[in-house]
């Protein structure tokens, strides 16, 4: 009997394996912004001067990559990317677009509502590639040079081993590297911003995998 289960094991393992796990490339847009959460801050008493939040304007960036997904069974599954990301927004107010790229490794937990349909949610790292200059100088000099955050979204299989993926990818790091400027006197104030990326992901994606 045990040579038996070996034996299934040995031909119909591999088979299994394959059906769960494969690898993929993807290719598509951010539409990408940044939140900017900002505070004024009297130096003399500690008062809140002002505080809000704004969003800058959508800018349109590329993305792609490559991931291999994992699968725990029918239903779930875990996935490990290799990323570019474009991210950055639109300054309509300065007139100076401004551009980040990032390498991103985003790991995914994938769960399966039907045969063609799944969510997922999870979290990334990113490492500055460059960008704009900014004052004539390289972005890592305005901006850290990581970053890291989450991501929630959907998959639908449109045909074949095509699928078409939407993301909402949360920056958690204040990406913003001179976050608590001094306003000298009379206004004796401190400024401390918090910059994060934000982006709505559309990437079409395709699967090296046997289509049932």
């Amino acid at each position: 009997m045990k040579k038996l289960l070996l034996f299934l094991f040995v031909v119909h393992g591999p088979y299994v394996f394959a059906q769960k796990s494969f690898f993929g490339v993807n290719a598509g847009i951010n539409v990408a912004n940044q939140r900017t959460v900002y505070k004024y801050t009297s130096t003399s008493n500690g008062a809140t001067f002002m505080n809000g939040v704004n969003f800058r304007f959508n800018k349109v960036e590329p993305t792609f990559g490559f991931f291999y997904h994992f699968g725990l069974s029918e239903t779930y599954g875990i996935r490990i990317n290799a990323q570019y990301m474009g991210l950055g927004y639109k300054a309509k107010d300065v007139g100076t677009d401004v551009d980040i790229n990032y390498l991103t490794f985003p790991l995914t937990f994938h769960y399966n509502v039907t045969k063609h349909l799944s969510f997922n949610s999870g979290a990334y790292v990113s490492f500055t590639l460059g960008g704009t200059k900014i004052n004539s100088e390289d972005i890592t000099k305005t901006y850290h040079k990581n970053d890291y955050g989450i991501s929630i979204g959907g998959e639908h299989d449109l045909y074949k081993n095509f699928s078409l993926s939407v993301n909402y990818i949360i920056g958690l790091k204040n990406i913003w590297l001179n976050d608590n400027a001094i306003y000298p006197d009379p206004l004796n104030l401190t400024l401390n911003s918090k910059y994060t990326n934000r982006a709505l992901q559309f990437t079409l994606i395709y699967k090296f995998k046997k289509t049932n």
